[in-house]
């Protein structure tokens, strides 16, 4: 087949137009520990997102999962209530830290983890190849093609990727993005969306089936400045001016019947997968 557009080679043009996404990829161990504890606490309370991405997995009980950057444990936790075994794939120390403390809270023993990236991890060697292997949100890779290729090794029934479709944020957080970074650096955040990963697999012979659905993401806070401080965590730790971050709070956030803070966004979202 003849293509016009080589999208791997796209896909990494625009990953290195990005400071933010040089840094990661150089040491995401500690880029991403020193955001685990507000990462915890943005998916703490979140239930809708998680209910329906695990409803498309359609996980079959006593299968083995292999979670490609894990995280906190926001899907591999309640995989592991029935799944056979599941291993967490993370650089992050802190990030598996808090996955294990979610796990011991629920007494749940059937899991490993394997601190390490996944462009350093040899099937068959590092990580066993496992029934179904998801990555949900972690494409952050520069060599894209190569990582697909080897989350694909890894499996001998079938591959999930989540991933969002669009814009990378909803419009009233690019708004307080583009208040706090300027216009440039917003457009040089993120990644590529979905479209990128179809096409590479397509190119490489592999067909997905796709879905296109509106993720509901919820959020509690116990105030708005605790939703201010964690949004800061996240995305800009040396920030010192929270004003704009709290302007965006005041908009967005709305009181529960309990009396908390709650931030509901619905982001459209790709479910692409393929069976083996």
């Amino acid at each position: 087949m003849h293509r016009i557009i080589n999208w791997n080679e796209l896909w990494k043009a625009i990953y290195i137009n990005s400071p933010e996404r040089l840094e990661k990829s150089r040491d995401p161990a500690a880029a991403w520990d020193r955001r685990a504890a507000a990462y915890r606490r943005i998916t703490r309370g979140e239930k809708e997102a998680t209910r329906l991405e695990l409803e498309i997995l359609n996980l079959q009980g006593g299968e083995t999962v292999l979670d490609v950057g894990a995280g906190t444990g926001r899907l591999a936790v309640p995989i592991a209530r029935t799944a056979a075994h599941v291993t967490a794939l993370d650089p992050s120390e802190g990030m598996l830290n808090v996955l294990q403390e979610r796990m011991a809270a629920e007494r749940l023993t059937n899991y490993s983890c394997v601190k390490m990236r996944l462009e350093d991890a040899v099937i068959g060697r590092d990580i066993e190849p496992h029934d179904l292997v998801i990555a949900a949100f972690s494409l952050g890779f520069y060599d894209l093609a190569a990582a697909l290729e080897k989350l694909d090794s890894a499996a001998t029934r079938a591959v999930h990727l989540f991933w969002h479709a669009g814009e990378w944020r909803g419009p009233e957080e690019m708004a307080l993005y583009r208040a706090v970074f300027g216009e440039e650096a917003t457009m040089r955040k993120g990644y590529p969306d979905y479209i990128f990963p179809v096409n590479i697999l397509h190119d490489a012979g592999v067909y997905t089936n796709v879905r296109i659905y509106n993720a509901v993401w919820e959020t509690v806070y116990d105030s708005p400045e605790e939703a201010a401080r964690t949004w800061a965590a996240m995305h800009n730790p040396r920030m010192e001016d929270l004003s704009p971050v709290r302007d965006y709070f005041g908009r967005v956030l709305y009181r529960d019947e309990a009396g908390k803070y709650v931030e509901t966004t619905r982001r459209p979202t790709a479910a692409i997968w393929w069976e083996k």
